[in-house]
């Protein structure tokens, strides 16, 4: 009897094992390999790809615990380059991202957990260079441009929301002194 039970603790073991940890296996059609991550319980926590120098070089894809999609995005020789989605644990859309060559570029989308838009940036240039645009209940109210890193220009579309959301953050601001 003790045998059997130690048989069977030992396959147990070896089936868990098989769905755990790293997974890496050389992929030739791609000249790549393709690596998947699992959580504990097994379920897979991401894929990856590596080109035959070890960057990250593919489509990356991060799951949540329950399997739904966290994130997906494309690497390049080791860079962020290309389209990429990010998601709310609900499964709705949190934003959209642009990479060229490991910089921020082209227009990004923010939505609530609604699938409501709040918040849309052009990058222009280097690290945070661009035409922010930022929206309420779905009203676009507020656009900023920031050049070399500092706002160089703002103007208010709708000021019942702005002065609304300003009060708000005030009130909040000083109940925490």
């Amino acid at each position: 009897m003790k045998n059997l039970l130690v048989v069977a603790v030992i396959s147990l073991a070896a089936f868990g094992a098989e769905a755990q940890g790293l997974e890496k296996t050389f992929n030739a059609s791609c000249n790549c390999y393709e690596i998947t991550n699992h959580y504990d319980n097994g379920q897979i926590s991401s894929t990856t790809h590596q080109n035959a120098k070890g960057q990250m070089d593919g489509k990356e894809i991060v799951f949540f615990h329950d399997g739904n999609v966290q994130y997906e995005r494309t690497w390049k020789n080791g860079k962020l380059d290309g389209a990429g989605k990010h998601y709310f644990r609900n499964g709705n859309l949190y934003y959209t991202e642009v990479y060229e060559n490991g910089t921020k570029a082209g227009e990004w989308k923010f939505y609530d957990e609604q699938g409501d838009m709040v918040q849309t940036i052009a990058y222009s240039g280097l690290n945070s260079d661009g035409l922010y645009k930022y929206f309420h209940g779905g009203v676009f109210y507020l656009e900023q441009t920031i050049v070399q890193g500092s706002m160089s220009n703002q103007i208010v579309h709708n000021q019942e929301i702005y002065d609304q959301l300003l009060a708000e953050y005030e009130s909040g601001r000083n109940a925490t002194k």
